[in-house]
């Protein structure tokens, strides 16, 4: 009898360590804090975001799309790796979001981190607190005075001669040997590659008053393409770096951290090529540009250590990268995505260059006071920013506080992951969301009508993009120049663009194509 006894007490408490276990398994799989949206259970390591891995491995806002309808509520709960989380998928409420200042936190996130040499956080796109504000109001109030966020004519003549530059490229091809990879002579172009120099000579006029030669632009050229290998690696939640870093030290390649830390190491080094001579020139007093503007702060600064910054050459280089990014690769590939739009619509096309030739004729390039006289033409722009929304997944946010939002108790810390893509295709807020109609932006008597343009494709409140100005003026000169000179047309024997070929990293991109330039 005591043996028996003895072995049943032994399987009950087998048998309740069991449910233990089985019990805090099950409440690690679903449990969440009080009053939070619902969502997909919490697998180990990965947590949600296994799911959404499972569900579409590259297109994270897609994912977001089917737990959207699976559990009924465009706010999402779910857990990416060990962060809380919640994705919007909705109009309004990713609008209330960019507008409240509890929101404007930034997640630690190692994808922001890998791209500083030290794996610091630095620059202003990425980080947050006191130092970031610092920075940021230095950074746009000194940026604003060489053309960044204001309209400034010595940029303008600028960018419309590196504008010429490229006009060049595309009529009578190649130049230099470098050149030869992106442009032929019977005026083909391959997209977005083509674009990078013009752009990034653009942003340098800003930064530091100077540009490359166009014979000195390999390296530039170079860079870009590793721009857009960091902006097309992985998912646009990050990629599972963000939220397992670990697994950098295991799966170098296929975690993509091989790559992704390349392309920033090159991007790093030409930022620090030029930062390196400009500074050799750098003469106290005399300010001809940003960088010197920073350079006279930085010299009266004790450098910080550790996870403060302020006005450090660190700092600066990443701010430099911020900026660049989305410069270079950025713009490059929303114009691409906009020539391909054009391809398939042929009579927006006609349109824009009909109002193109009444309104500026062919003897001189568009400008930026022709842009109220060519509505159709900027709400073909607008139309394009908004089908093709460069950043599907926006850049996460972090609480700043405990809040609440839409009924639901959102704990400070938690990251908040914004569909962009998704709420500029929503039915309800956009007629016809699918088609690329830029009529949607025009009012009854044809004139733009800003008020019809709700997206937030540059985001909105403290988080809105510092480069928003300059974006738009660059994109409209470069875009109705090339519609002034070219006609646009598929080459011959190529197929029509496929807009599922697509890829979603960090931002939207197209599989480099090339398209025929035929001189007007």
């Amino acid at each position: 009898m005591l043996l028996g006894s003895s072995s049943s007490a032994s399987t009950l408490l087998w048998v309740l360590a069991a449910g233990l276990i089985l019990y805090r398994f099950y409440r690690f799989l679903f449990d969440k804090p009080p009053n939070f949206p619902s969502g997909p259970p919490r697998l180990p390591f990965l947590g949600g975001y296994g799911f959404m891995l499972m569900l579409n491995y590259w297109q994270m806002h897609k994912a977001s799309e089917w737990l959207e309808k699976f559990y009924r509520t465009k706010i999402i709960g779910i857990y990416l790796g060990s962060f809380l989380s919640i994705i919007v998928n909705d109009f309004h409420v990713v609008k209330e979001i960019m507008n409240r200042t509890e929101f404007d936190g930034r997640p630690d996130l190692f994808l922001a981190r890998l791209r500083e040499r030290n794996f610091q956080r630095r620059g202003i796109f990425f980080t947050e607190g006191p130092d970031w504000k610092e920075q940021r109001r230095f950074v746009l109030r000194n940026l604003r005075d060489f053309g960044f966020g204001r309209r400034f004519e010595d940029l303008e003549m600028e960018t419309r001669s590196e504008i010429e530059t490229l006009l060049d490229v595309l009529r009578y091809g190649p130049k230099y040997e470098h050149e030869k990879a992106f442009a032929r002579k019977e005026g083909s172009a391959l997209c977005p590659d083509v674009f990078y120099g013009c752009l990034a000579n653009v942003y340098f006029q800003v930064v530091c008053g100077e540009r490359f030669l166009r014979k000195d632009m390999a390296d530039v050229f170079e860079t870009g393409r590793w721009a857009n290998v960091f902006q097309t690696k992985g998912d646009d939640f990050g990629t599972v770096l963000s939220y397992l870093p670990w697994l950098r030290k295991l799966f170098p390649e296929a975690t993509n951290y091989r790559p992704l830390r390349e392309s920033n190491d090159r991007m790093n080094d030409l930022l620090e090529k030029v930062l390196t001579r400009y500074l050799a020139s750098y003469e106290e007093g005399h300010v001809r540009c940003f960088l010197d503007r920073y350079f006279c702060e930085l010299k009266k600064t004790t450098p910080l250590d550790g996870q403060n910054f302020s006005f450090q050459y660190d700092q600066l280089l990443l701010i430099m990268l911020d900026f660049f990014l989305p410069t270079i690769s950025g713009t490059a590939e929303q114009i691409s995505m906009l020539l391909q739009r054009l391809i398939l619509n042929p009579s927006v096309t006609k349109k824009i260059q009909t109002e193109i030739d009444e309104v500026v004729g062919h003897g001189r390039l568009p400008n930026l006071d022709d842009r109220s006289n060519l509505p159709y033409t900027e709400a073909a722009l607008r139309e394009g920013l908004r089908i093709d929304t460069l950043v599907p997944s926006g850049i996460s946010h972090v609480t700043l506080e405990d809040t609440k939002l839409r009924g639901y108790d959102i704990p400070k810390g938690t990251v908040v992951m914004l569909s962009l893509d998704l709420i500029h295709h929503q039915k309800g807020v956009w007629d016809d969301p699918e088609e690329f109609r830029p009529e949607r932006f025009l009012d009854e008597r044809g004139k733009l009508c800003l008020a019809k343009d709700i997206s937030v494709v540059f985001g909105a409140g403290k988080r809105l993009c510092a480069g928003e100005t300059f974006a738009r003026n660059t994109m409209f000169l470069m875009f109705a120049a090339l519609m002034q000179n070219f006609n646009i047309l598929q080459m011959p024997g190529e197929p029509l663009p496929d807009l599922n070929a697509r890829k979603y990293g960090i931002i939207t991109t197209t599989v480099p194509f090339w398209l025929q330039f035929e001189q007007r």
